[in-house]
């Protein structure tokens, strides 16, 4: 099961409960952006009883958008004319229109008769954008795919994005599902640094540095180069290009060798703001609690963080790499490789 970091079942039931009770109309509560340049979200459920509750630093409590598989009730019909067609199987679905520009965090929750599920993350989206998310379900556990739609010689075409739950530190203490920090003091400081460090040291231990290989020395990138040049046959190109080229794959190199660095710092980060929230008795029993009920606490509290890393540290290596392609597809459209190239960077 999937849960937000800072949710805890209960809270998660509780949510999901607001969401089937507090939605009046069946189009729910959340009004689409008018921005013209408004990006535009496809939210496709292929479980029952499945809302998608939208917020952002002004809606702490969420916004609803409707309910989709629900046998009592309709599926909602909101669209949002977008270009890119759902794929055939979708079970249930709907559209809405997200303020460019702006952190939203998007909260997924489906209940059964013996369970809850659920998923939150954040991102901005950007002018004119299309974006989709697909919930599913499949041995005991949801999933959540997360793709940006965009249409490329008359083709449909999906790109993965990154799925990043950040704890959403904008709306801490501002409604019952962020838990509220509890005031910092010099003791609680020193505990959570501790603890910190040592989950970090185990993360490390477990997920060594990589070395810096020669994958983008010199050699190689001359290599890489002479190796397209001679796939683009009588395509030529000015050295502004190659130079430009040569540049977007030592800065991919660079930031590739930091991926473990960033997602760790993002580990970091959100397992400070939950240590936050925890009381000091807790925090006091974290590294050599006494007390069983605890310990059971803690052990599922670190490894469901150590989860976290590992999915976040997979989601940063994903956003590396939708960067460069977009660098290098921004480089061919520059110079119009695609009207001469097949083969061009076009995402």
């Amino acid at each position: 099961m999937s849960l937000s970091l800072l949710h805890s079942p209960r809270a998660l039931a509780a949510l999901v409960l607001v969401s089937l009770l507090g939605g009046c109309s069946v189009h729910g509560s959340y009004p689409d952006a008018t921005a013209p340049d408004a990006a535009k979200l496809r939210f496709i459920s292929n479980t029952s009883n499945t809302t998608l509750d939208i917020y952002d630093a002004q809606h702490c409590t969420g916004q609803t958008t409707g309910m989709l598989n629900n046998f009592l009730m309709a599926d909602t019909k909101r669209r949002a004319d977008m270009l890119v067609p759902p794929p055939a199987k979708a079970r249930g679905m709907l559209e809405v229109k997200l303020a460019p520009g702006t952190e939203t965090m998007l909260a997924i929750n489906t209940n059964g008769g013996t369970y809850i599920c659920g998923k939150t993350f954040s991102f901005t989206p950007k002018a004119g954008e299309e974006y989709e998310v697909t919930f599913d379900m499949a041995g005991g556990r949801c999933s959540t795919l997360f793709q940006r739609l965009t249409q490329f010689n008359g083709k449909d075409v999906r790109i993965p994005q990154p799925v990043f739950d950040t704890g959403f530190p904008v709306c801490q203490g501002q409604s019952p599902i962020f838990a509220k920090p509890l005031p910092d003091t010099a003791q609680r400081t020193v505990l959570i640094d501790r603890i910190l460090a040592e989950n970090a040291q185990a993360i490390t231990t477990l997920d060594p540095p990589k070395a810096d290989s020669s994958m983008f020395s010199p050699e190689k990138i001359d290599a890489l180069i002479a190796k397209r040049k001679a796939s683009m046959g009588t395509v030529t190109l000015p050295d502004e290009y190659w130079t430009q080229y040569r540049q977007n794959l030592k800065l991919f190199h660079d930031e590739a060798a930091g991926r473990q660095a960033r997602a760790l710092g993002m580990f970091t980060d959100v397992y400070r703001l939950r240590l936050r929230s925890t009381n000091d008795i807790m925090l006091q029993q974290w590294l050599q609690p006494t007390d069983n009920a605890v310990r059971q606490m803690i052990t599922a509290s670190d490894e469901y963080m150590l989860r976290y890393y590992m999915n976040t540290n997979k989601s940063v290596a994903l956003d590396i790499l939708n960067h460069h392609i977009e660098r290098m597809a921004q480089l061919d459209q520059r110079f119009d490789v695609c009207a001469r190239f097949d083969d061009c960077w076009h995402y």
